[in-house]
C-alpha cells in the first residue's frame, strides 16, 4: 500500500482480481483505493466478468476499486481489427465504490475516465458493513 496525495492505494494487476483475499488483505493494510490494470482477454461474457469482478472486489475490500482495462486493440479510427498477434482487451474500465456501485465507466474503445472519490465513504462503509472485522 502506497500513499498518493493522502490516499492509501493498493496495487494489483490483471489476474489478481480473481482473488478476493488479496483485496481484503490490502484493505486490512489500510488501502482506501485499490488499482488494478489488465489486458482482460476478449470472448463471450468476458466484459461482464471483468465488471462483476471489479465490483465484487470493491465489496470484498470495502474500498474503491479503479479497474483499468485495455481497450479493444482494433483501430477505432478505421474500424479495422487488430492482428491476431496483438494483445486483446475488452475495455470496460471503471471505478467502483466501497459498496460495489459503479461510479464511472468506459466502453470498449480508448477513453479517459475521471472520478471524484471521497475516502470518507470507505470508513463509513466499513463501519456500516463489518465485513473486514467479521472475517477470521
Amino acid at each position: 500500500v502506497v500513499v498518493v496525495d493522502g490516499v492509501r492505494v493498493g496495487l494489483t494487476v490483471c489476474y489478481d482480481i480473481r482473488f478476493p483475499a488479496l483485496y481484503t488483505e490490502l484493505a486490512r493494510r489500510g488501502a482506501q483505493l485499490i488499482a488494478v490494470c489488465a489486458s482482460w482477454g476478449s470472448g463471450p461474457g468476458k466484459l461482464e466478468q471483468w465488471t462483476l469482478l471489479a465490483r465484487a472486489r470493491a465489496l470484498d475490500s470495502m474500498s474503491y476499486v479503479a479497474a483499468a482495462g485495455q481497450a479493444d486493440p482494433g483501430d477505432a479510427r478505421t474500424g479495422v481489427g487488430a492482428s491476431s498477434a496483438a494483445p486483446t482487451g475488452v475495455g470496460g474500465s471503471l471505478v467502483a465504490s466501497p459498496l460495489g456501485e459503479v461510479v464511472v465507466s468506459a466502453g470498449t474503445q480508448p477513453q479517459l475516465l475521471v472520478a471524484d472519490i471521497d475516502v470518507d465513504n470507505v470508513a463509513a462503509a466499513r463501519d456500516r458493513i463489518a465485513v473486514l472485522r467479521n472475517q477470521t
